[in-house]
Order: C-alpha cells, then sequence, then structure tokens
C-alpha cells in the first residue's frame, strides 16, 4: 500500500532515499550539506533547511504529579482500560497516555469514555482494534484493524481482497485511478482489517471502521447498495469478491444447471 504514495512522490520530483547512513552535517544559515551513505555508496545532499523528525515526547513537566501520586515517565503516564492513572480518581487521555495513539479523533474518544466512567460511574473501557488513522498525503492512505501478516500470525486462514480504482467508474470518470482498497478478513468472513491508498481514503475508510466496531461479517458490506457512480462502491466490490470464488465453483455450477432443468 505504501508502495503506491512512495511511487507517486517520487513521480512529482521527491527523491526519497530508505536505509541510509548519516555520516555528518555541515554547512550554515541557506547552505546545509547532509553526508550520507546509500547504498554503500557516499553522497552528498544539500539544501537550504534541514527538517529533523524524531518524535514527540509527552508534556508533563511541571504539572507536580507527584504531589497527587500520579505515576509517569518520558513516555508519558500510563492508565488502565478505563483511562484511570495510578491516583484512581484521575484521568488521562490523548496523546499524554503512555504508549497511546498519538491521533486527534482518539483523544475525543477518550472524552467520551472519562465522561462516562467518572460522572455516569459506567465502567468504559479504551478500545484499540477499531481506532483507524490517516496519512494525507496524494493520494492519501488509510488503515484500519489488523494488517494481513498480524491477521494471518493470529487467526491462521485468513481472506485477502483486493480492488484496484481502476475498476471504479467514478476514479475513472475523474482520472484518478491510482490506488487500492485490501480488506483482510477471517476463513469464514469477519473483517479484520482494511487498508485503503487512493482519493478520499480517509473518507471511504469509515464503513470499515464500522464493520470492526460492530463485528460484522463481510456479508453485511456486500449487501449493503451503494450508489453510484461513487467511490464508495469500491468497497462494496472487494465485500463482493468474497464471493466469487464460490460463484464460479463447479459446484454452483451444478446447482444452477440442476435448477435450470425445473424451468
Amino acid at each position: 500500500m505504501s508502495a503506491v504514495v512512495i511511487d507517486a512522490l517520487r513521480e512529482e520530483g521527491v527523491d526519497m532515499l530508505d536505509a541510509t547512513d548519516i555520516d555528518h552535517i555541515e554547512g550554515g544559515d541557506g547552505d546545509i550539506r547532509v553526508h550520507i551513505s546509500h547504498g554503500g555508496a557516499p553522497r552528498v545532499i544539500g539544501g537550504s533547511h534541514l527538517l529533523v523528525a524524531t518524535g514527540r515526547t509527552a508534556n508533563v513537566g511541571g504539572l507536580d504529579l507527584e504531589a497527587a501520586g500520579i505515576d509517569y515517565s518520558r513516555r508519558g503516564i500510563p492508565v488502565d482500560a478505563r483511562l484511570r492513572t495510578s491516583n484512581q480518581r484521575v484521568f488521562a487521555i490523548g496523546d499524554v497516555v503512555a504508549g497511546g495513539l498519538q491521533f486527534t479523533h482518539v483523544a475525543g474518544a477518550h472524552a467520551g469514555i472519562v465522561i462516562r466512567n467518572a460522572l455516569f460511574r459506567l465502567p468504559a473501557r479504551a478500545r484499540t482494534e477499531a481506532v483507524p488513522w490517516v496519512t494525507y498525503t496524494d493520494p492519501e492512505m488509510a488503515h484500519v484493524g489488523l494488517d494481513e501478516q498480524t491477521a494471518q500470525a493470529r487467526h491462521g486462514a485468513i481472506r485477502v481482497l483486493r480492488v484496484p480504482f481502476a475498476d471504479n467508474d467514478r476514479a475513472q470518470a475523474e482520472r484518478r485511478t491510482r490506488g487500492l482498497i485490501k480488506v483482510v478478513t477471517s476463513a469464514r468472513g469477519r473483517i479484520l482489517g482494511a487498508s485503503i491508498v487512493g482519493a478520499h481514503a480517509g473518507e471511504l475508510i469509515f464503513p470499515w471502521v464500522l464493520a470492526l466496531s460492530n463485528g460484522l461479517t463481510i456479508g453485511a458490506m456486500a449487501q449493503a447498495i451503494a450508489p453510484y457512480p461513487t467511490l464508495s462502491e469500491i468497497s462494496k466490490r472487494a465485500a463482493g469478491a468474497f464471493y466469487t470464488p464460490k460463484l464460479f465453483s463447479p459446484r454452483t455450477r451444478f446447482l444452477v444447471r440442476l435448477l435450470a432443468r425445473f424451468g
């Protein structure tokens, strides 16, 4: 899936170098030179600015958390499934949670869980199996649930369904056919995960989030009626692909011929 995005960026002139060792950096304002080793060969990359992305750390310094008996570290504040800290009268949500998913929509979901726990005394728990993420590149890339490798490790026999955007009439009409949808199910059709790369992938992922949140099978998506012509049809087509082997199997053909004899 990521290869689709990488190819698009490279076509636009973005030079992406992976498996690269940085030797040293020199220069000054407006003239920076990065000495690297790429593929075993030395290389110098020049530019006006240098952006270094090294991740984020929780900003909990100066809050005097020790006075409240709240454990924390550089990774953030550890919480239980109900988002309670070591002081169970205090909750922590969002990016400050140690090891949590750093998404705005996760923080919003956490807020609802805390309200149910703190105000209504309901034992609401944070769930992560149906949290979607979107990378806002062009084309976008979205995902929810398990990827193929993780699903296979946990469930053994799985089904992987793929449909390219080129098979969608709306994508063809708008000439935005780069991308595909990939759905992972159990052998019996329980939806385990979905990934989409292509135009509006962030919008298209939501039905799969709903399916995972409610434990739906692929049949629920296959039976839904999608408006035509829309990009959302690609989800229905991927779901329908689960049944293609059965529809064209020798057993099905025999059954159809048998029923045809009765008019």
